[in-house]
């Protein structure tokens, strides 16, 4: 099993991510501009275990874009 992470800009720029980043939005009403990354867990032959997303921290009524 690996475990693989990979922030919205790798994404963006066409890495590989079994999760299509416009259904975080679409479907879940998040703006991408809070994520700052996704994290999972992959079988040998391909299937996913866990998936995580991971979001940037809110400081002080502000989101920060700290990574």
């Amino acid at each position: 099993m690996k475990h693989l992470s990979k922030t919205v800009e790798e994404i963006n720029n066409g890495a590989k991510c079994p999760l299509p980043l416009e259904v975080i939005p679409n479907y879940m009403g998040i703006n991408l501009v809070s994520v700052k990354s996704i994290e999972w867990d992959e079988f040998d032959d391909g299937q996913i275990d866990k998936l995580t997303i991971n979001f940037v921290p809110e400081i002080k009524g502000k989101i920060s874009n700290n990574n």
